[in-house]
Parts: structure tokens; C-alpha cells; sequence
């Protein structure tokens, strides 16, 4: 199925090759124009002392990730399921609903990890970074934890509201929690010490702070990184019944 998937997406990305790469090439020189620029004048140093674009760097390639993850997902699960299209007939076929979730967010974390590495190399043509090997390894594996974690969360959102305005807004306060609550491009101790704790707590922070720390110290936390594993296998069977039940209305 996740074959079929990805071959739909590549159908849908050559009807509309030329508009794609224009978005694409343009979204990840906005997010640096608007958001890593002007901080970089702000915030001159990272509270660990490396200077702030290098630090940041990571923190917009996930935001970035999640703008591009989004727009699969809410169609599949959102715009085909209102409108009873696609997902109905795919709902059909003897596939479980489980499977149909997992493979949707393969399929959608492919296209966003495709356009991070592509991202990482533009980026480095303005930030002066360079990784090793590991380092690089390393934070596709966090990218790929976070992008199966904030999939679910889109997905749960596109399955249990059915307005449009509902949607929208719900969508609006998640990226206002993934580009200023997960520490990515403001450093959570700069967050009075209620915040700072609800920020660390929550699943969203886990991998970018798994490889600020890996990056830093050289540190790996096995601790953080297996728990992780249970949350988006649960979180996964928890999509698929709700699906279920959705499509059983």
C-alpha cells in the first residue's frame, strides 16, 4: 500500500510539477528570510555559545518538515474523508485501518524528508555548518521520530473535527506550538519556568532536544529515544479507530 501511496503522490506532483518546485524552492528562503535572519540579530549566541544561525539551523529544517508534511495528510484524512472521496474507496479495500494510517504517514514523511535534505543543502549556502557523518545520521533519525509524531497529531486533528473553520484554527495554534513551543529556534530556558516545563514535557520537544543534546555533548539519550517508539506505535492504533469509527458514521 505504501507503494500505491507514493506513486499517487508522484502522479499528483507531475500534474503540477512547475507550481510545486516554485512553492518549494520559495517556502524554505521565506522561513529563513523571516524567521532565522532577523532572530540571528536578536539573539546573537545560543545560551550554549555557538552563534545563533548554527544553533538554529536544525530547529528550521523541523519547522519546515512540518509545513510540508501537513498538506498530504489534511487532504487525505480532512478534504477526501468531508467530501467522501479517495479515502472512502480506500477505506473499501481489505487493507486495516491501521495499515491505511501508517502508510499515509510513510508515504508523507518520504516527500518531507526529500524536501529537508534538499533544504539542509540550500541552507548551507547561507550558514556556515558543517557535519560529521553521525551528526547528520543522527538528526534524519530524531526528524523521522518528530515527523511520525506531529503526522499523528495532524491526522487526529483531520479525523475528529469536521469544520472547516474548526480546522483551520486548531492547525494555526499546532504550528504556533511547533515553531515557538518545541525550543526550535527560541531556546526553552528562555521561557519563564512553567512553560519551560510543559514544553520539555510534551512528546513534540523530545527528538529536537534528543539531537541538540547528541549535537552538543555527543550525549544519547536511550531513555527519551525508546519512549518514543511506544508513543507513535499507540498513537497510530489510536488513529486507525478513529478512522474506523469514522467512516462507520
Amino acid at each position: 500500500m505504501i507503494k500505491a501511496l507514493l506513486i499517487r503522490r508522484l502522479w499528483l506532483w507531475k500534474n503540477r510539477l512547475l507550481p510545486s518546485l516554485l512553492l518549494y524552492l520559495f517556502l524554505p528562503i521565506l522561513i529563513f528570510a523571516m524567521i532565522g535572519a532577523p532572530l540571528k540579530n536578536v539573539i546573537r549566541y545560543s545560551l550554549s555559545g555557538l552563534p545563533y544561525d548554527i544553533w538554529a539551523f536544525p530547529g528550521l529544517i523541523f519547522i519546515l518538515s512540518s509545513i510540508v508534511l501537513l498538506p498530504p495528510l489534511y487532504r487525505e484524512f480532512f478534504d477526501l474523508r468531508i467530501h467522501g472521496k479517495v479515502l472512502i474507496n480506500i477505506a473499501l479495500t481489505p487493507h486495516s485501518k491501521i495499515k491505511i494510517i501508517f502508510s499515509s504517514l510513510i508515504s508523507a514523511i518520504i516527500e518531507a524528508l526529500i524536501v529537508a535534505i534538499i533544504t539542509g543543502v540550500l541552507y548551507t549556502s547561507f550558514i556556515p555548518i558543517t557535519f560529521t557523518l553521525s551528526n547528520v545520521l543522527f538528526f534524519i533519525l530524531c526528524l523521522i521520530l518528530y515527523l511520525f509524531l506531529i503526522g499523528n497529531l495532524f491526522i487526529m486533528v483531520s479525523l475528529i473535527i469536521d469544520t472547516l473553520t474548526t480546522a483551520i484554527i486548531t492547525i494555526a495554534m499546532i504550528f504556533l506550538l511547533i515553531i515557538f513551543g518545541n525550543g526550535f529556534i527560541i531556546e526553552t530556558s528562555f521561557f519563564p519556568i512553567a512553560i519551560e516545563t510543559f514544553i520539555k514535557s510534551q512528546p513534540l520537544s523530545i527528538p529536537f532536544r534528543l539531537y541538540q543534546t547528541f549535537n552538543q555533548l555527543g550525549i544519547m539519550n536511550y531513555t527519551l529515544l525508546f519512549i518514543l517508539l511506544p508513543i507513535n506505535y499507540l498513537w497510530i492504533i489510536l488513529n486507525g479507530y478513529i478512522l474506523k469509527n469514522k467512516l462507520l458514521q
